[in-house]
């Protein structure tokens, strides 16, 4: 038999929460009762003593625990340990009531201290607690601001009126897992929650398991930050870089297109080739760094569109290796000058476009800091497209392999190479909307070897 159980009751005492837990110690299904007088649960001749409870619990902060009589379903009595606790309003008015039953005197719980109590009352995040069988025992006023109930909408129901369409199983398994790992104990992400007039209500979740001094599991904490503000200025973020770079491509297209026609005119000095050689290139470099922020920026707000096709890896490499010809270091495909037939009948479920996108910026990453030679090798192995990018110059350590992926992170070399450092960023946030993995193998003197792992297949439905 459960040693513990607890039941909620609305300022007028009637049973709105009864746990399953208590409906083991007491026979009853919670359908029996909820609804009830408290006073029903008493035996023959002392509903005044319940009633006489509750009042005393009014003008305090909760009563120490006391020894009373509960009439079981079959009609015999049993004695618990019995604990009261109001609940009250940020005006102090009480709003329920919490009863916890044991067969041992315990403390009130620690969520009930005065402590948790204000700072439950007054935080500007979404707070619930639930007890050990998923209903909820309480909200703050947050919570009902953030989601449109009143507290008595959910007093007693689950969490799962909050859940929306973008929660799936695997989520909630995950999360559970974490939670009631005693190593763990704790989940916290981002999720999508409904309120109650259907808005989805995205939010930055943590659930924590409450446990008593013996280790047990008390009760569970939800704390929701509300996320709606800070998506809704990502959005317009995104919108105003994408403007802005548009505004800006369109000024560097006729700077570059011009600079190539004055490059053809007859009698040029080599002083006037050379300057407009350079704006040429300069505006080029401008271009780049453009694209590379708007990729960044979308692949950031989780809007990487990817039109997968059957792609040739060959195709694919040819193409991305394009810009390089001429570039004055060595280029290999796996050993030869050209891609050969090493590569001939390798196929990618993909985007084409993004995974060009990625083997350039490994590229273009390759021949900034390469010492005389850049190498592409792939194969396909049982977990899908292998492929990797080496280069000859001075390596990274192992710290800056740690953060190489980062956006905006640059080695000292990188820096004077120039750039946004955004190239890995991107090739990362492109290989994971594929399902992929990008890795790094550093090595101080002995160059560096950038690589990724992409699925061969499309996913199974």
């Amino acid at each position: 038999m459960s040693k513990e159980g607890s039941l909620s009751l609305d300022r007028q005492g009637r049973i709105i929460r009864f746990s399953q837990r208590l409906e083991d110690m007491l026979g009853y299904d919670a359908e029996d009762v909820l609804g009830r007088e408290f006073t029903s649960l008493a035996p023959s001749g002392m509903e005044d003593v319940f009633l006489s409870i509750l009042d005393g619990a009014e003008g305090q902060s909760g009563t120490p625990p006391k020894k009373a009589a509960f009439l079981c379903k079959g009609g015999t009595v049993a004695e618990f340990y019995l604990l009261t606790h109001p609940l009250r309003d940020r005006s102090g008015e009480i709003y329920s009531y919490l009863l916890a039953l044991s067969v041992r005197k315990t403390a009130m719980p620690a969520f009930l201290s005065d402590e948790f109590r204000r700072m439950f009352k007054f935080s500007n995040d979404a707070v619930s607690v639930t007890d050990r069988d998923g209903s909820i025992i309480d909200v703050n006023q947050a919570f009902q601001e953030t989601y449109g109930y009143e507290r008595h909408e959910v007093l007693g129901r689950n969490p799962r009126v909050l859940k929306s369409s973008h929660s799936t199983k695997a989520l909630y398994e995950k999360m559970w897992k974490d939670i009631l790992d005693p190593a763990v104990g704790y989940w916290r992400g981002e999720i999508i929650n409904l309120a109650k007039d259907g808005r989805e209500v995205p939010v930055l979740l943590s659930i924590n398991a409450i446990k008593d001094a013996r280790g047990d599991i008390k009760c569970f904490l939800g704390i929701a930050f509300n996320m709606t503000r800070q998506k809704e200025l990502d959005k317009l973020r995104k919108m105003y870089i994408d403007h802005i770079i548009h505004d800006i491509r369109g000024p560097l297209t006729s700077i570059t297109v011009n600079a190539e026609l004055l490059l053809m005119l007859p009698a040029l000095s080599d002083t006037v080739k050379r300057k407009l050689k350079v704006i040429s290139s300069s505006a080029l470099k401008i271009g780049s760094m453009t694209s590379d922020i708007l990729d960044y920026s979308r692949a950031e707000n989780a809007s990487v569109m990817l039109r997968k096709e059957r792609v040739s890896v060959a195709e694919a490499i040819c193409e991305a290796a394009m810009p390089f010809e001429g570039a004055g270091k060595l280029l290999l495909f796996m050993g030869e000058p050209s891609v050969g037939p090493a590569f001939e009948g390798m196929e990618v479920f993909a985007d084409s476009d993004k995974l060009k996108r990625v083997i350039y910026n490994l590229l273009s990453n390759a021949f900034k800091h390469a010492a005389t030679k850049v190498e592409v090798a792939a194969e396909v192995v049982p977990a899908g497209l292998s492929l990797s990018v080496s280069n000859d110059g001075k390596g990274i350590s192992s710290e800056q392999a740690e953060r190489i992926f980062e956006a905006f992170y640059q080695t000292e070399d990188g820096v004077k190479t120039g750039g946004a450092g955004l190239g890995l960023s991107i090739v990362k946030s492109f290989v994971e909307a594929h399902g992929g993995r990008v890795w790094v193998r550093a090595g101080e003197e002995n160059g560096v070897t950038f690589g990724f792992l992409i699925p061969s297949e499309p996913a199974a439905l």
